[in-house]
């Protein structure tokens, strides 16, 4: 996922500080270096949670786009560095900082930071409870002696979707009655306005205007079903001569997902397609893009949530997107959206027929998908975190 979040910070009135209860401190942790749904979340969540009143601190990658994202919020950060001594030096750090801070919760997103995290408390010796939001499945299995140590530490592990819940219960060693599944959140009202008409939209991006605009938006890497969609923009092609395809999102620097870019770029051309889809690279405000689509496709081969999904359905588009993953925990198919099956151009085609026939139907499907995103409302999502935290605090003491 490439698009940002908005940089202003989460509304007060929204948010506002516990009344009577004692603020939590707590310490977030991430290690890495991509910038995505599971980079926004970290930072909305903190920003939510500092906006309620608790104190919040980050430790992360120095350098990295999520250490930037949470400054600009003015998210308080620990920054650490990769290696050599730099890293030796930062690791002391944390260490007295957890010491003298004491942090009632420590909640890591990914699993270095959890090794990292589980050794810190021991080091520091500090009561704090640690959390584990697993943003992926997994592949294989990991129930090894050290494992089981960094694990049996974790007061709960959240899973972001069913489809990740079913994954830890296979590979990981942990009890299920200490896995939730606990959905990220995004910034519904910023999500519901929009910037703009949908003919500023679509001049402002290069496009005509009066023609129909097909797009997708997300990262550019092998598993979001680009060349699907391109095979199903050429097929549509022939009956609807006047569609444009819009693809808003940027590759990663690594060398794979660039090479997987230039491969996209020769399709299109190959396709005949470099003056029908236009690609404009990582989309900085989201919306935009969605005001100038009028039908959002997901053609993704599998996902372990759906996050731009949510923000195109918030937004009121109509939404086609593969049944594969956890996309059919958001889509109720036929209802707040269609589904097809994943690696199926013929059938994506199809279906963005079907809506461009039945304008009824875009409108209806839009409007059921946005009413139904109120569940991931950020301020919804961070105060469910919160409640369990305040639950296993008291649990701890008694």
């Amino acid at each position: 996922m490439t698009a940002t979040n908005p940089s202003a910070d989460p509304d007060p009135e929204t948010c506002p500080p516990h009344g009577g209860i004692l603020p939590l401190g707590i310490l977030v942790a991430c290690d890495s270096r991509s910038w995505g749904g599971l980079e926004r979340e970290v930072v909305w969540l903190s920003a939510v949670w500092r906006a309620q009143g608790h104190r919040v601190t980050l430790y992360l990658p120095v350098g990295s786009r999520l250490e930037r994202e949470a400054r600009a919020h003015g998210l308080a950060v620990l920054p650490h560095a990769h290696r050599g001594f730099l890293r030796i030096r930062d690791l002391v750090r944390l260490a007295g900082w957890i010491r003298r801070e004491q942090p009632d919760i420590i909640h890591v997103h990914d699993s270095p930071s959890l090794r990292l995290m589980s050794i810190m408390l021991w080091v520091a010796k500090s009561r704090g409870l640690l959390y584990l939001t697993r943003h992926m499945g997994l592949k294989h299995t990991r129930r090894g002696v050290l494992n089981r140590l960094f694990y049996h530490q974790i007061r709960r592990v959240y899973a972001i979707s069913g489809y990740v819940a079913r994954a830890i219960h296979e590979h990981l060693p942990v009890p299920r009655d200490r896995v939730r599944i606990l959905p990220p959140g995004i910034q519904r009202r910023h999500f519901t306005i929009r910037p703009m008409s949908a003919e500023e939209a679509k001049s402002q991006l290069g496009l005509d205007p009066d023609r129909i605009v097909i797009g997708m938006l997300g990262r550019i890497t092998r598993l979001k079903g680009h060349r699907e969609y391109l095979l199903a923009m050429q097929a549509l092609r022939t009956g609807h001569p006047s569609i444009q395809g819009l693809v808003a999102g940027a590759a990663g620097p690594e060398r794979v997902e660039q090479r997987f870019f230039r491969e996209i770029e020769t399709l299109r051309r190959q396709l005949g397609l470099a003056d029908t889809v236009r690609f404009t690279g990582e989309s900085l405000d989201p919306r935009v893009h969605f005001a100038a689509m009028d039908i959002f496709v997901f053609p993704s081969h599998l996902e372990s949530f759906g996050m731009t999904v949510i923000e195109a359905m918030t937004f009121g588009l109509p939404v086609i997107a593969c049944a594969a993953g956890a996309i059919p925990e958001i889509i109720e198919d036929g209802k707040t959206g269609i589904l097809i099956p994943p690696l199926d151009p013929e059938a994506l085609a199809q279906a963005v027929s079907r809506l461009m026939a039945a304008p009824d139907l875009c409108r209806r499907l839009g409007g059921s998908a946005q009413a139904s995103t109120e569940r991931w409302d950020i301020q919804v999502i961070a105060s469910q975190y919160t409640s369990d935290f305040y639950r296993d605090l008291g649990t701890r003491e008694s």
